[in-house]
């Protein structure tokens, strides 16, 4: 099954690079976490959306902190928040946390 990100303006998509060649990964939503969920809705500014199980968000939404890196393989952190997102503009800005 093919992976999109689920970001607004966002077109990553599994099976490709990054525009700049990094190599993406996709992150399922703490759909266990209601307080995490929220923070991660209110900053995609979808806080009226309901993600499912199915939908991902790829790694250009997450700082480098939010990542560990074990044998090579990037973790998500379970504290992780999304913090990058574009604007419709292609502006890019940081949300709050």
């Amino acid at each position: 099954m093919p992976r999109y990100c689920a970001a607004s303006c966002c077109k990553n998509r599994g099976g490709q690079n990054a525009r700049d060649q990094r190599k993406l990964s996709f992150y399922p939503f703490p759909l266990h976490d209601k307080e995490r969920l929220e923070k991660w809705l209110r900053n995609m500014k979808r806080d009226t959306w309901t993600p499912s199980k199915h939908q991902l968000l790829c790694s250009d939404h997450f700082t480098p902190d939010s990542l560990d890196v074990r044998w090579g393989i990037r973790y998500l952190k379970h504290t992780a928040i999304p913090t990058i997102f574009s604007l419709p503009d292609n502006q890019e800005h940081l949300a709050g946390v």
